[in-house]
């Protein structure tokens, strides 16, 4: 086996006999358990009672009690704790709180340390949950590299023991996501070399994984697929678009096989494999790549009703596929589906909002294509108003869109008008960044040209700062032609 390889799995010692782990745990755990025996030796009439109690004390909230102005300590023993926040980071995932799911990850990682100790194989779960929940969640690669790094020193450096099948398996399971969560974040952090190699890594311990009796052929097809996305995403990145491809049929085929042809994993995938199409320049094949994203239309439709985000949101990828063609047919295409996408954002999501603002800006920019500026400037002009609204008044979008009326105005030979347009860009960006950023140069270099000509010059007129700018240098220097204090010489 290769050095590689030698590095790629830990040490896991075989533990004979059977039962779950014997977990480290602190005096307080102790204290809980042999209180836990002491109740265990109680009469049956005596339990009975308690359950009483219990289903009485369930119907009212208790308070917590207060002693001398200071409420009494928690004394919940870590490990429930854990599963509890266990139990919300799941639940705040699925309901998309993002900020909240976060901070039970962290609380997770935080118990898993004082219930298993430093060099567990939990421990290094808690923290490639966390660092998966900050890229999938929050889509922070740095930080998911952090903690997974974190995550994969704990595994690497400790003896993981194991029982049985299962907790081997669960083990192998953890690799899987440190390095999968790796290799995602180093794609975007654009270290392909190290991306690939960690990539690498969790498919051949998913391979050795999937050996084991107590996995599932569902559970490894599940893994596959990540796995084969993520590589595939890989590679169209560095531009390897043949092998990229493969990925992506690879996880076709298995999705299909294990889910159907209606399943709504194959979205993406069907995108992902147009999008690496119409990647290839001129040796692109747009047909297929058009096939692809229709085929993801499709499926959404076959999954969701009329007028509902998710197929908006196929119809507007679709739309850019059309666009990208350069084809007049595939403008107009590219048109409908805009129009159906607008129409259902603002249904759904009312004017001002960045998926409706997001779509207008596609149509602008459609309309100038096909040569229609005056419908181009109104609809820009009509989305300022909401933009400031949604993003801020010295914003990106704002200054975009001064920016590309301008450019509108050029186009059409009004100058005047183009210069008003890019100064207020100029504007905001110089306001945002400051004068020196590399956006605020570009618009001022822009503007200089402008102002080159003179007839330009002299139909705009110049703000306060211009009109300084233009006036002689004050010269502290009084030029003295003739003596000084009156003295006049006699002739």
């Amino acid at each position: 086996m290769s050095e590689a390889g030698d590095q790629l799995m830990m040490p896991i010692v075989e533990v004979p006999g059977e039962g779950r782990l014997e977990t480290a745990r602190s005096d307080e755990l102790s204290t809980y358990r042999s209180t836990e025996d002491s109740e265990g030796d109680a009469s049956p009439a005596e339990h009975e009672q308690e359950e009483t109690n219990k289903s009485s004390s369930t119907r009212r909230k208790r308070k917590p009690k207060v002693r001398n102005g200071h409420h009494g300590i928690d004394m919940t023993p870590p490990d429930k704790l854990l599963r509890k926040a266990e139990k919300k980071a799941r639940q705040y995932t699925e309901d998309k709180k993002i900020n909240k799911a976060i901070k039970e990850l962290i609380r997770c990682t935080a118990l898993a340390r004082i219930v298993y100790r430093d060099g567990h194989w939990k421990l290094a779960e808690a923290y490639a949950n966390l660092a998966k929940g900050y890229f999938d969640l929050k889509g922070y690669a740095p930080q998911a590299q952090y903690h997974a790094e974190n995550a994969k020193t704990i595994m690497l450096s400790g003896v993981q023991t194991s029982s049985s099948y299962q907790d081997k398996a669960s083990i192998m399971k953890v690799l899987i996501i440190i390095y999968h969560i790796l290799g995602r974040a180093q794609t975007k952090l654009k270290k392909y070399p190290e991306a690939d190699q960690s990539l690498q890594r969790a498919e051949k311990i998913a391979t050795e994984r999937g050996k084991l009796p107590s996995i599932t052929s569902d559970e490894c097809d599940e893994t596959d697929i990540k796995i084969a996305i993520s590589l595939g995403r890989l590679h169209a990145r560095q531009q390897k678009f043949a092998s990229a491809t493969t990925y992506f049929e690879k996880a076709k085929d298995l999705i299909e096989q294990s889910q159907g042809g209606d399943s709504i994993d194959l979205i993406p995938v069907y995108q992902d494999l147009g999008r690496v199409e119409q990647s290839k320049g001129k040796h692109a094949n747009h047909e297929r790549a058009i096939e692809m994203y229709l085929q993801a239309h499709s499926v959404a439709g076959a999954n969701y009703s009329e007028g509902t985000v998710e197929l908006a949101d196929t119809a507007q990828a679709l739309a850019t596929a059309y666009s990208n063609t350069g084809d007049p047919d595939g403008e107009t295409s590219a048109e409908s589906y805009l129009n159906e996408c607008l129409a259902t954002y603002q249904s759904i999501h009312g004017p001002d909002h960045p998926q409706t603002l997001e779509i207008q800006d596609e149509l602008a920019r459609l309309m100038v294509r096909t040569e229609r500026e005056e419908e181009a400037l109104s609809l820009l002009r009509s989305t300022i108003a909401s933009k400031r609204e949604v993003y801020g008044e010295f914003s990106d979008e704002v200054a975009d869109t001064y920016k590309l009326m301008g450019s509108v105005h050029l186009s059409r030979g009004d100058m005047e008008k183009a210069l008003k347009s890019l100064k207020k860009c100029y504007l905001i960006q110089s306001t945002a960044y400051g004068e020196n950023h590399k956006k605020a140069k570009e618009t001022q270099q822009t503007i200089d040209i402008l102002m080159a000509n003179p007839a330009v010059a002299s139909s705009v007129p110049k703000t306060k700062k211009e009109e300084m700018q233009s006036r002689p240098r004050f010269n502290t220097i009084v030029n003295r032609s003739g003596n000084v204090g009156g003295y006049m010489p006699q002739l």
